[in-house]
């Protein structure tokens, strides 16, 4: 765009109190005004002015859970998303395994023996058959389980005589001997530790894929959730100003050490990309059936999940981190694991800076402990996109107290700040996708809703991409709305979503995304 820049007749949505508005000024980077019929005010004159054409402006979005440096990663990787048998996996991964040079190590993600038509459990030995000796490491879909092969456990020194880590699990045979199936990231690091990094020129060109990727969707921010490994790469991107998207990163627990020995503080860093807390886990996930919880798993003899971390651990990193000003975000889905979060946040001094702890995910909740996520000012962070993708698997393993799940109207009935994000690369990096989720609550196409009583209107739905995620990060003064004096980051829409019905919200398109007063994307038909 030009320097100056006057867009006109559209509908744009400020985010300020539900103010929408038909024009905006921009000048270079920044939003110098809006309101209506800008076009006659003579201060804009000057102005390159646009017709948007009765099309709609959004803030850009911003997606407030990601693990976007692995996201890049697995540009190079093989996926097993969608596959829905064991023998397409194997074949998949066979195929993959071929490409690579003889000792390469076999990377992917995605299977889910809940989705297969025929619920398989795979080990080792299956792995083992098809790698020809190449070490092999897959993730689950929910990436809290991972499938490897005997030349792995090997290189890892994992064997029978190997006990389980604290808040992991590795999965034995009758005999004793590892099935190649670990549970939890205690389990399976030892090994994931020792894959190869890409090079850099490798991890540039996944980068940018995905990079393309987050554009063509509408994303110019995003909630980074990544490994340690990940803090270098994109510091590095920030320095040369090629991160091109706003970045706000939160390390592991682990790092808290370097973090306080170098005196990191809440928003080191740059425009694109600072530090905002830290990340640790309460618990696993419900496809691993590693998510804790008060009660046991439908079916189960007596598992009730895996408990990563305790009370008393989560509060003596609370305790750390807020004297460097961070906040925490805990990953808990289960329900008990929720309540062990709380627990361990009440009675804790909040960060000096301000900043808000936050529960990411927050998928199964007793309806009481909603009361002191409110009590606790604490952000729920959640992931509408999950809803509909395991909306079975809720059923199957959490059965009557799936009432309690992904209870989205009743946080914000409760006046709890809600962002929303979509865990990529578990589920695709699509705003409007997780729009379209929240307020169907069902698959696309499927007309079985999962608890229409909690489904929110897409208005609020929208607030969660937008001005959710500057909340929960301690940025809604300078982003997450279209104001004077905010960047100009926004999204041009194909239709307006806020007055559509809500089986349409999934065929608008993004025709412009907008990072700091630059065209990132721009669809062919929007002739700009």
């Amino acid at each position: 765009m030009k320097a100056k820049t006057l867009l006109y007749n559209g509908r744009i949505h400020t985010q300020a109190g539900g103010l929408v508005v038909d024009s905006m000024a921009i000048d270079r980077n920044c939003i110098v005004a809006v309101g209506n019929r800008l076009e006659h005010d003579p201060d804009f004159r000057s102005y390159h002015r646009i017709d948007l054409r009765s099309r709609t402006i959004v803030p850009g979005f911003t997606d407030a859970h990601t693990h976007f440096y692995h996201f890049a990663r697995t540009f190079g990787q093989v996926s097993l998303d969608g596959v829905d048998s064991l023998e397409k996996c194997l074949t998949k991964i066979a195929k993959f395994a071929r490409s690579l040079p003889k000792r390469s190590w076999v990377v992917g993600l995605g299977y889910s023996p809940d989705r297969f038509k025929k619920r398989i459990e795979p080990d080792r030995h299956m792995l083992d058959r098809i790698t020809d000796g190449r070490p092999a490491f897959i993730y689950s879909k929910d990436q809290h389980t991972a499938w490897v092969n005997s030349r792995a456990l090997e290189i890892a020194g994992i064997s029978a005589t190997t006990p389980d880590p604290a808040g992991g699990e590795i999965v034995r045979f009758a005999d004793g001997e590892p099935s190649g199936i670990l549970r939890e990231i205690s389990a399976y690091d030892s090994i994931y530790k020792r894959i190869p990094s890409p090079s850099k020129k490798e991890l540039d060109r996944s980068y940018q894929k995905a990079l393309e990727h987050a554009h063509r969707k509408g994303v110019t921010g995003l909630h980074s959730f990544d490994g340690a490994e990940a803090f270098n790469y994109l510091s590095n991107l920030a320095e040369r100003n090629r991160c091109d998207l706003r970045i706000n990163y939160y390390p592991p627990a682990r790092s808290l050490s370097l973090l306080e020995s170098t005196g990191t503080v809440y928003g080191a860093g740059t425009e694109f990309f600072r530090i905002a807390g830290v990340k640790l886990f309460a618990d696993g996930a419900l496809g691993s059936q590693t998510a804790f919880c008060l009660n046991k798993y439908v079916g189960s003899r007596d598992n009730r999940g895996i408990e990563v971390m305790n009370v008393s651990q989560i509060k003596q990193i609370v305790r750390r981190a807020a004297k460097l000003g961070l906040s925490c975000a805990i990953h808990a889905i289960g329900d008990r694991a929720v309540a062990n979060v709380l627990d361990a946040i009440t009675g804790t001094r909040p960060p000096r800076s301000g900043a808000r702890h936050r529960i990411e995910h927050m998928q199964l909740i007793r309806r009481k402990d909603l009361l002191r996520v409110k009590k606790l000012g604490i952000v729920a962070s959640m992931q509408p996109s999950h809803c509909p993708s395991d909306m079975e698997m809720v059923y199957k393993y959490w059965g009557k107290r799936s009432r309690n799940a992904y209870v989205f109207r009743s946080v914000l009935d409760r006046k709890i700040d809600l962002a929303f994000g979509s865990d990529v690369p578990i589920e695709p990096l699509d705003p409007l996708a997780g729009i379209a989720a929240a307020v169907r609550r069902a698959k696309q196409g499927s007309s079985s809703v999962f608890h229409p009583e909690q489904r929110i209107s897409a208005v609020e739905a929208l607030y969660g991409f937008t001005a959710g995620p500057a909340v929960a990060c301690g940025q809604s003064h300078c982003r997450g709305y279209l104001l004077p004096s905010y960047p100009a980051d926004f999204v041009v829409l194909s239709q307006d979503i806020t007055r559509i019905a809500p089986k349409r919200i999934s065929d608008t398109r993004v025709l412009a995304t907008i990072l700091d007063g630059t065209i990132k994307y721009s669809a062919r038909s929007l002739n700009w």
